[in-house]
């Protein structure tokens, strides 16, 4: 996908919507189209969606939205507004199969609000990638002592119909001692018209009047918002209101009822908005007391209101980014550098690197036979070979001199300390000369094409770490000669027994692990895996202190991932091991995979793996504070809300860091001074600056979302970054090499996420938001 995403907008100039979409167009530099039946087939294409403006009813705007995804091929991404909710009444069912099958057609969906969000979870029947991006709110202009004198009258923006708020208001007047009025500020909705009569006959009732202006031109309306007494925008049921947002633009703060959704702007633009009981009780009592302060019904100078529109569009760009495919970067000898995990782009190499067979072995002459008569029939040129024999203490060294004509073989041997195949690995690494590892078990047999598909990514992409196809056959009284019958064509194989069913059942939901995420490493398996030397060498290799069965593969691969490892399964290279996968085996090696489970706790940071409560030496999240324009009450607020978070530490970075720290005296032990020297093996490192409170589970909502770069604008007065080390890590590894600086080539390679604060319990210092969601 190329070229600027195009803005489909449909319906008049004057809708909301419509009016929002073409403003975000402009600020995204997208062009607008308006045919909905013809669009640019190939063209990525960002729709605003409301079912009012695509059809007579639901199920008609429905039909036309399905039949443009039907005809596009290009990716769709789709803004829902008016999302259905139970307050519609008879129509809401309509409403909710119509915004289902919308939001099936699209590869992201974008609502205004977490609020509606949240309604959307309610009505989907699967989940789907959801953003939120609230709706932009304009710059007020800077009120003025000559400005227009407010008359006497309560002004309602937008659209009349039932549930906006109107026929509220009038209900609200009765307690008013004031001769005020009703000036309604827009014009009826299509069906509603005869409202306006209505409201006019209730309004006389009670001795006030309603008056409607009808439609108002942009040009016009500030200058009517900013005349009227009091500014209302009492809608029960707003989901996302932009009545509410050309009040705060033009100056003016509204009357609002408390709601989920308002308590959501609260957080994004505090004290914008004059928040009252949702009632109409609560209503004329803050009419009331706007007319005896009028002041309080305009936009303080210190306010400052999020999104503006420019905030929103780098949100909406952000997003548009993500759709579009990144290329591969090619290397100055010819291999190439992948984006995040998609090694499906890279090109093929031709070229047969040299590799060394990295076979760990105990006690397994038989065994080692079969695996070495295997290694004399691969397709690959011998001559290209290296096995190393790495013997992890043996009574006797492993025979292997009647292979020496066929193979290169070195054995290399470490002393009986126990099972130490992590150990044995690295020894057999430590003498290796090939560009390109092979770890094989002695117990595993390669098929003739095994070497040749292994290479294949491996020689492509240096990044690579890759697991081949472990099947499963019962080699009992077979020899060496049998197997070579068996892969020359002129014997039938061995009795097959089960392939392990979760293996297949990862590497299928994964897509052969494209769609890698941080917990793929449980389907990497060193009986059959290979890297490049270098990455291997980067990593730091096995962890040794793995003593005892299993684990140190599982270990490697979180760690390799974190270090920007590509994670790939490649089903063509197979490798038959002899024996059942261990769940089919006794209880004895069940016990020995509880221990496993314990010993890679306290080594990797996948949050499953771990105990909820335990403070590890390695966190899954490090957080940097910046104490600039910090109080050292205000620091130990912000510092206290992420530490609520779950396996985390924290550093106070700054000129005045160790100052404020001092203050506080002796508290939490995961707090310190200065910038950390080592992230590497932490998960993601999380900036920190200006002031920020983190709700309960902001973190892990955050890391949720599999972003490996990442901001979030915490309502304009501050900002949390993410970045996490395999994005850091791999950008530094290639940066020389493709003359680009780190944070370039980590841009091109995982993206950057922009995100709102208020989709993870996150809100500025002034203000703690309701995390009750």
């Amino acid at each position: 996908m190329t070229g600027p995403v195009h803005h489909l907008v449909v319906g008049p100039d004057e809708h909301g919507v419509v009016r929002c979409a073409r403003e975000l167009a402009s600020a995204t530099g997208s062009p607008v189209i308006s045919d909905l039946e013809h669009p640019p087939s190939d063209t990525a294409l960002h729709v605003h969606f409301t079912d009012r403006l695509f059809g007579r009813n639901a199920t008609e705007a429905a039909d036309a939205f399905a039949a443009l995804a039907e005809r596009h091929r290009a990716p769709i991404t789709v803004t829902v507004h008016d999302v259905p909710q139970a307050s519609d009444g008879h129509a809401f069912e309509a409403r909710k199969d119509c915004y289902r099958r919308v939001i099936d057609c699209a590869a992201i969906v974008v609502v205004s609000s977490m609020h509606e969000r949240l309604l959307l979870e309610d009505i989907l029947d699967r989940r789907h990638d959801v953003r939120v991006i609230p709706l932009p709110i304009g710059r007020a202009a800077e009120r003025t002592a000559d400005g227009v004198a407010p008359r006497k009258v309560v002004g309602v923006l937008g659209f009349v119909y039932p549930g906006k708020g109107h026929e509220e208001v009038l209900g609200a007047m009765t307690s008013l001692d004031a001769d005020v009025d009703v000036l309604s500020i827009g014009s009826a909705s299509p069906g509603h018209e005869s409202m306006i009569d209505e409201l006019c006959s209730a309004a006389e009732q009670l001795g006030r009047s309603f008056t409607s202006t009808g439609f108002v031109p942009d040009a016009e309306l500030d200058e009517i918002l900013r005349s009227v007494a009091i500014p209302v925008a009492f809608h029960r049921h707003v989901s996302a209101s932009g009545s509410i947002n050309s009040w705060i633009a033009a100056g003016r703060r509204p009357l609002v009822p408390r709601g989920r959704y308002v308590e959501e702007m609260e957080t994004n633009s505090p004290g914008a908005l004059w928040i009252h009981d949702n009632s109409i009780e609560g209503l004329a009592a803050a009419m009331a007391e706007a007319l005896r302060h009028p002041d309080m019904t305009w936009q303080q100078h210190d306010v400052v209101a999020y999104p503006t529109l420019e905030q929103a569009a780098v949100l909406y760009r952000a997003l548009f980014d993500e759709q579009r495919a990144k290329a591969a970067k090619e290397l100055p000898d010819g291999r190439w550098v992948v984006p995040g995990n998609r090694w499906d782009l890279a090109p093929s190499v031709d070229r047969n690197p040299r590799v060394s067979v990295v076979i760990p072995y105990f006690r397994q002459q038989r065994q080692l036979e079969f695996v070495l008569t295997a290694l004399t029939l691969q397709s690959y040129p011998a001559t290209l070979l290296q096995v190393i024999v790495a013997d992890d203490g043996s009574p006797d060294a492993p025979d292997v001199d009647i292979f020496l004509p066929a193979l290169d073989i070195t054995v290399v041997r470490q002393e009986d300390r126990g099972f130490r195949a992590a150990a044995a690995r690295n020894l057999g690494a430590s003498v290796a000369d090939g560009e390109i590892l092979c770890f094989l078990d002695a117990d595993t047999v390669p098929e003739p094409e095994y070497i040749a598909e292994s290479v294949r990514l491996t020689g492509a992409v240096p990044d690579a770490l890759t697991v081949g196809r472990r099947r499963h056959a019962d080699l009992t009284g077979w020899t060496a000669e049998d197997v070579a019958g068996w892969f020359g064509g002129g014997l039938h194989g061995p009795p097959e027994l089960s392939e392990p069913g979760w293996l297949r059942d990862g590497y299928s939901r994964s897509r052969d692990l494209l769609d890698a995420d941080r917990r793929s490493y449980r389907f990497v398996i060193s009986a059959v895996m290979s890297c490049s030397r270098e990455l291997f060498s980067d990593i730091g290799g096995f962890d040794e202190t793995f003593v005892g069965y299993g684990g140190e593969d599982w270990e490697f691969a979180h760690r390799a991932y974190d270090a920007g490892a590509v994670l790939a399964h490649l089903p063509a290279a197979v490798a038959w091991h002899d024996g059942p996968e261990w769940a089919e085996r006794t209880g004895g090696d069940r016990e020995r995979k509880n221990l496993e489970a314990l010993m890679l706790s306290s080594r990797i940071t996948d949050p499953a793996a771990r105990t909820h409560g335990l403070v590890y030496a390695v966190p899954e999240t490090i957080v940097i504070v910046d104490a600039t324009g910090h109080s050292s009450a205000s620091l130990l607020s912000t510092v206290g809300s992420v530490l609520r978070q779950h396996d985390c530490a924290v550093w106070i970075d700054g000129p005045d860091a160790a100052s404020l720290r001092e203050q506080w005296g002796d508290v939490d032990p995961r707090i310190r001074s200065g910038r950390p020297g080592d992230t590497g093996r932490s998960h993601i490192v999380v900036h920190v600056r200006g002031l920020v409170l983190f709700g309960e589970h902001s973190l892990r909502r955050m890391l949720a979302t599999g972003a490996d770069r990442m901001t979030v604008d915490v309502g304009g007065s501050g900002v949390v970054e993410c970045r996490s080390s395999r994005s850091r890590t791999r950008a530094a590894r290639w940066a020389d090499a493709l003359g680009r600086d780190p944070l370039d080539v980590a841009e091109d390679l995982f993206g950057h996420m922009h995100r709102t604060a208020v989709e993870f319990g996150i809100s500025t210092g002034e203000h703690q938001p309701d995390l009750s969601w």
